[in-house]
């Protein structure tokens, strides 16, 4: 039961919008290839990015043509933009988004395309020859149907303590049942709750369970060169984030035995203006650091604006069982088949 009259309120809206899609009331539309989305139902990060970089390389690696679709949160464009083609940035991140400029960063072969609504995304993505979609934080996004719901759980917290204003959920925990596979992400730092695994078993009793570890696999510059923690280790570090989960930042650090001086939090999507980037200057000028780590989103935006080196903590991502991308395969080839018949 929902006993925050704001929260009941929010929450019955919410499945009002979802039956309406379901019923058809509200139209949504069928993209013109397999599409494969990935979100989450908690405000944070569950590992959607690097998630869905894994994807996007595993379906390049197999001969497939990926495009990545997605909002493009923060920028300060409307309409389609192509953030990438394939062969890196056509845009920053004010135009394009961090997250789509970041995956355009490190995703040769791949297209990424940000537009308010994904149909339209697609449309483009279509046009410069993808055969397959990746909507990014597509689960909520009702007007684009998908092929494959995958959503993802944080391990150490999947319903974010209810709906706001106390909790962080972003809609009610019916929305479960729309779900085609469920993946349990940070593994590495909690096991999943025996509540959250039969709460998910009972909304969608079909829909296979999967494990994920999210690694902190390294630090990158600029270049996208591998930079050594160790050297750099004897330096004085500050670090800087603007992520919905600085605890899962800071977890990060640690794996990598970074100590820094100080950490500046903030807020999520953070646009990195005059006044944020002289506060970053001043607290490495006051704790002496030589060099700053921050996440790889937040690097797009602060690369060649401040003076002292900045390096990004490179995320990697993991599937445990070895049956997902056989689940993937049994939902994408009918996908395909229908789409060459119909």
């Amino acid at each position: 039961m929902i006993r925050n009259p704001i929260a009941r309120v929010w929450g019955s809206l919410l499945e009002t919008r979802a039956r309406l899609y379901a019923e058809g009331r509200l139209k949504s539309r069928r993209l013109p290839h397999p599409t494969v989305s990935v979100g989450n139902i908690t405000f944070g990060g569950t590992g959607k990015t690097p998630f869905v970089e894994w994807l996007a390389r595993r379906f390049r690696f197999d001969g497939r043509r990926p495009a990545i679709l997605s909002r493009g949160y923060g920028r300060r464009s409307r309409g389609v933009v192509v953030v990438s083609e394939g062969h890196g940035p056509l845009v920053d991140a004010a135009r394009g988004g961090d997250e789509p400029v970041e995956l355009a960063r490190k995703l040769p072969g791949v297209l990424v395309v940000v537009a308010e609504k994904r149909a339209e995304a697609a449309e483009e993505a279509a046009r410069r020859g993808a055969d397959l979609f990746l909507l990014d934080d597509g689960y909520q996004h009702l007007a684009a149907r998908r092929d494959v719901n995958i959503l993802l759980l944080d391990a150490r917290d999947p319903f974010g303590g209810g709906l706001p204003p106390r909790g962080r959920l972003r809609e009610p925990l019916s929305a479960l049942a729309r779900a085609d596979a469920f993946v349990f992400t940070r593994i590495d730092r909690a096991e999943p709750p025996a509540a959250a695994r039969r709460a998910l078993a009972a909304a969608r009793p079909d829909a296979p369970v999967f494990t994920a570890r999210l690694r902190a696999e390294g630090l990158r510059d600029e270049n996208g060169a591998s930079v050594a923690a160790a050297s750099l280790g004897a330096r004085r570090a500050l670090a800087v984030c603007g992520v919905a989960d600085p605890a899962g930042f800071a977890a990060s650090l640690a794996e990598l035995d970074i100590a820094p001086e100080e950490t500046l939090v903030f807020r999520d999507h953070q646009a990195y203006g005059r006044r944020e980037l002289a506060r970053i200057a001043a607290a490495a000028e006051r704790t002496g650091a030589s060099w700053i780590v921050t996440t790889e989103k937040d690097a797009v935006k602060l690369w060649g604006r401040l003076r002292t080196p900045i390096v990004a903590v490179r995320l990697s991502v993991e599937v445990v069982e070895p049956g997902f991308f056989s689940f993937l395969a049994s939902r994408i080839a009918p996908a395909d088949a229908g789409r060459e018949t119909g």
